[in-house]
């Protein structure tokens, strides 16, 4: 099971197809328009901060609520309209508020004042409809707007700076906080408001994004390591022991550090998931006896089915779950799926309870000495890059279908990095190499990785791949971008 561990990490999320079979493989209608108008208000603030900034003025409370609420990416058709309604009303107020900052300078000034194209009230009596109605009527008109290719690009824009909020959310849960990079990732949201913004232009303003979003990976790395350790080769096992068991999936290790210390001695095994196998990679995880191994693969629908006790999903969680187990699972999601409980105030009581009244793993279910090694060997990489001097290098990132990639590549200088969230070593080689030689190869499609892929676009490597995206997370208007405006490969 375990060798084939990144290869299902990407094979069990790709529906491979734009049309499934009962609709689970593509993005839902409905949630794509909601999602438009949660984006719309958020475009509206990055308009408005923008112009306030012509008169030295930033009020970064409401500038860091939108990027908070910009992280919040929905995907499941069947979410709780409270949590909805409470984050995109809270964000009409702050558009107001910041509409008249801006207007009243304006005023004051004497200085002719814009307003955003295309902005729309909320409606008054804000049922599941009529949301609806207005998020479908926002997505007509941005269609109607734009060419095909600039509205690809446009896309790329959104989901480009929604990804990067997500790392922005990270570092401030580690106690980091740069409020220039949160004005940053507004202002590069706001060129989605500006009809007559030519496509050269769109590109060359994603290529400056990349180095900021670029930046903003590399504090992230080093902020773990501050808070966590410094990185280690490790084994991650896949072991099962009898016991009462929480599964934790996502990508937030502050939040399976705090679950963690809330469990303290008590006699619970905590596996992890998704991304999470990078908790092992960092000693301060390790004093946790009670971590005891990564269960599963990236598709939720069967790891959570096979889990024997609760589960726990942390902020940036991003899988669907519409058809999972009714009250076994929880979160700590900004707008949580109808199936999911809350987590408030970092009050993992309920969890614990939960997971202490549960069967969990029988002696039946114990499984021993699986694992896999996830290395980091910097001297092992300079050594590849020295050798081939001015030859082009090829970096594969991560392991989905790679005996096949190497088959395409097996004459070039190969680096080989498993991990399919690998981004500590990328930035390491993308700063010793000379880039215009460099060829980089994603084996997984996920915003993650894509986010990884548009924060290399700034070093300008020679050649960029990637394979074949998810329909249901992943936008077809983002690939037709990349492939067409940027001579991205699909492997």
């Amino acid at each position: 099971m375990t060798n084939n561990f990144f290869n299902e990490y990407q094979d069990t999320n790709n529906c491979n197809t734009s049309e499934g079979s009962n609709g689970g493989c593509t993005i839902d209608p409905s949630v794509y328009a909601l999602e438009e108008l949660l984006l719309n208000e958020i475009k509206q603030i990055a308009f408005y901060v923008v112009k306030l900034s012509d008169f030295n003025m930033k009020d970064d409370k409401i500038i860091q609520n939108a990027v908070h609420a910009l992280s919040v990416i929905l995907i499941n058709t069947a979410f709780k309209l409270d949590d909805y309604k409470k984050l995109l009303y809270s964000l009409e107020e702050d558009k107001f508020k910041v509409r008249e900052c801006y207007l009243k300078n304006a005023k004051e000034k004497s200085i002719k004042y814009e307003l955003v194209e295309n902005a729309h009230k909320l409606p008054i009596n804000p049922s599941r409809t009529n949301l609806l109605r207005l998020g479908e009527t926002i997505v007509s008109e941005k269609r109607r707007e734009y060419e095909p290719k600039k509205f690809d690009l446009i896309e790329l824009i959104a989901f480009f700076a929604r990804t990067t909020s997500i790392n922005i959310e990270k570092l401030a849960s580690l106690g980091y906080q740069n409020f220039e990079w949160n004005f940053q990732i507004l202002k590069f949201l706001n060129l989605t408001n500006i009809s007559s913004k030519k496509t050269e232009k769109l590109k060359q303003n994603i290529c400056d994004f990349s180095k900021i979003s670029f930046d903003i990976w590399q504090k992230l790395t080093e902020t773990l390591e501050e808070t966590y350790g410094k990185r280690i080769e490790t084994d991650i096992n896949f072991e099962i022991k009898e016991g009462k068991s929480i599964l934790v999936s996502g990508s937030d290790l502050n939040e399976l550090d705090k679950l963690l210390n809330a469990i303290g001695d008590r006699k619970i095994n905590v596996y992890t998931n998704s991304s999470l196998f990078t908790a092992f990679c960092y000693p301060h995880f390790l004093k946790y006896k009670n971590l005891i191994a990564h269960f599963g693969y990236e598709n939720a629908q069967v790891d959570f089915t096979n889990f024997k006790g609760p589960i726990f999903t942390t902020q940036n969680f991003l899988q669907k779950v519409d058809y999972l187990r009714h009250g076994t699972i929880y979160t700590t999601k900004i707008i949580s799926p109808e199936k999911m409980i809350r987590v408030e105030n970092n009050d993992f009581e309920p969890l614990i309870e939960n997971a202490l009244n549960s069967t969990g793993f029988t002696a039946e279910d114990v499984e021993k000495n699986t694992k896999i090694k996830l290395k980091y060997n910097t001297k092992e990489i300079s050594k590849i890059i020295e050798k081939a001097q001015d030859e082009d290098i090829y970096v594969i990132i991560g392991s989905y279908k790679k005996e096949e990639i190497v088959k395409q590549f097996k004459d070039k200088t190969l680096i080989e990095l498993d991990s399919p969230v690998e981004i500590q070593l990328l930035i390491y080689i993308l700063k010793e190499r000379n880039c215009k030689n460099l060829n980089l190869i994603f084996t997984h499609c996920t915003p993650n990785t894509l986010n990884i892929l548009l924060s290399t676009l700034y070093f300008n490597p020679k050649k960029l791949y990637f394979s074949k995206c998810p329909n249901s997370i992943i936008n077809p208007h983002i690939i037709n971008a990349l492939t067409k405006e940027f001579n991205a490969g699909i492997i």
